[in-house]
């Protein structure tokens, strides 16, 4: 179905598998992990006080007076829907499309270590995060039917892209406890990513007996970046606040990809050879307890979409989700809501929680044709079973967006981002399924001495 794609896609590309697949498919927003946020809607930012708290905000650390080893796994599927597309000069139309795709992935883990400096509470955590899973499998098959002559012949398209590999982040998290109320933290984060992708595309003439035509693309990337993150909690008994700040990542981007058509030979394009500027993040948080066993969280947080680019010698700057130059560039700046409650129900040595949330998480990516905006509305909820030395979370989140997208699809009559071939309606829907298990070292005495005789006494 989908056209070669653009060398100036990059994450997106890799992401959707194809051409064809719009960036609004994707929610690029940058959540942390574990369950227990997730069942909150990710609202997280002013509370993060457990084992995954440098990912929403390392300030959080602060609140760790224990060890604790932490381990989070997530299960997705996404639906997408392709309806009413209709060329531009409405001679075609295209029929319904639908996709779905499920895999299951280690999402997060780290270790967070608590200690006491200068007589101040510090807690450092090395941690490991897959911040975007590319692990894609796409099967469409959709007919062209004229609607007018002088109209192409009607024609069967089928596509089959797939896309393995993934972006992560090694982290290294500090934070001090300045005092009683008040915790600074932030994180050092390198970012590494690879991914190959397999594109293929078969248009057959419904109404003659000609040999179909085909288009392959096939291609492998890599990217190799750092950023930092700022964070800072105030706490108090009844409410707290958090404060997230996330710096540009700058990184290498690398690619290499061939493609080949019906009739011609593989065609290898020149290697890709540039850079990458994934934009700023910022992040405030607030959390209130009405009750003792009641916590409800408001989270906004802005992305700088509008300056996320890729620069080389041959593109110049471009943005990264339409590949036009700043100036025309639709890409939009967003800001997410997030708001979540949990309530405990507790028993003789272990608590209960109940969790639920919803978010608004608007995407920055936008059609340069259409420019309708892709806001997603997310629902979640989540519960678990805790203790002093293990807490077990579940979480559940489904998102959905409908918007007006133009598309390429086929091998008829490319078009271009800012002139489509078809203009319709797609429909999302994602779901998570988010697990979370985190063990706390409560006899530090004892962690000692089995330590001790691990490695011998100093």
């Amino acid at each position: 179905m989908p056209k070669p794609a653009g060398r100036g896609l990059l994450l997106l590309t890799a992401l959707l598998a194809g051409a064809n697949a719009p960036a609004q498919s994707i929610v690029f927003t940058r959540a942390g992990s574990g369950a227990r946020a997730a069942g909150m809607a990710n609202a997280f930012i002013a509370i993060s006080d457990d084992g995954s708290a440098a990912s929403w905000n390392p300030a959080g650390l602060g609140q760790l007076r224990k060890p604790e080893l932490s381990i989070v796994s997530t299960t997705a599927g996404t639906t997408l829907r392709a309806e009413g597309f209709r060329t531009l000069d409405d001679l075609s139309a295209f029929t319904t499309a639908q996709s779905s795709y499920r895999n299951t992935y280690l999402d997060f883990a780290s270790l967070a270590v608590p200690v006491t400096l200068w007589g101040k509470p510090v807690t450092f955590q090395g941690a490991w995060r897959r911040l975007y899973t590319l692990d894609y499998r796409e099967l469409v098959s959709m007919d062209r039917e004229p609607l007018a002559p002088p109209a192409p012949p009607p024609a069967r398209i089928d596509s089959n892209n797939d896309v393995i590999g993934s972006v992560d982040l090694v982290s290294m998290a500090a934070a001090v406890k300045v005092t009683s109320r008040l915790a600074v933290g932030g994180s050092f984060n390198l970012w590494r990513g690879s991914w190959d992708q397999d594109n293929s595309a078969m248009e057959s003439t419904l109404d003659a007996p000609a040999p179909p035509e085909f288009l392959t693309t096939n291609g492998t990337n890599r990217v190799r970046g750092h950023n930092v993150s700022l964070g800072l909690m105030l706490t108090y008994p009844r409410w707290s606040v958090g404060v997230l700040q996330q710096f540009p990542m700058h990184s290498s981007y690398k690619s290499t990809a061939t493609f080949a058509r019906s009739g011609a030979a593989p065609v290898a394009v020149p290697d890709f050879d540039g850079t990458l500027r994934f934009p700023f993040a910022f992040g405030v948080g607030g959390a209130w307890r009405p009750a003792t066993r009641w916590t409800v969280a408001l989270d906004l947080s802005w992305d700088n979409w509008k300056d996320a680019v890729i620069d080389s010698p041959a593109t110049g700057e471009i943005n990264l989700f339409d590949n036009l130059p700043q100036s025309l560039t639709s890409t939009r700046d967003t800001l997410s809501v997030n708001a979540g409650a949990e309530h405990l129900f507790s028993g003789d040595g272990y608590v209960v929680p109940l969790r639920f949330g919803a978010a608004w998480e608007p995407q920055g990516a936008r059609n340069p044709f259409t420019r309708d905006p892709a806001n997603y509305v997310m629902l979640a909820a989540g519960t678990g079973y805790n203790t002093n030395s293990l807490k077990f979370d579940a979480a559940f989140q489904f998102r959905w967006a409908r918007y007006q997208d133009g598309a390429d699809f086929g091998l008829f009559g490319p078009g271009s981002p800012l002139r489509p071939v078809a203009v319709g309606e797609r429909a999302n829907r994602e779901w998570r399924l988010k697990l979370s298990l985190i063990l706390r070292a409560t006899d530090t005495d004892k962690l000692r001495r089995v330590l001790a005789k691990v490695f011998g006494s100093v």
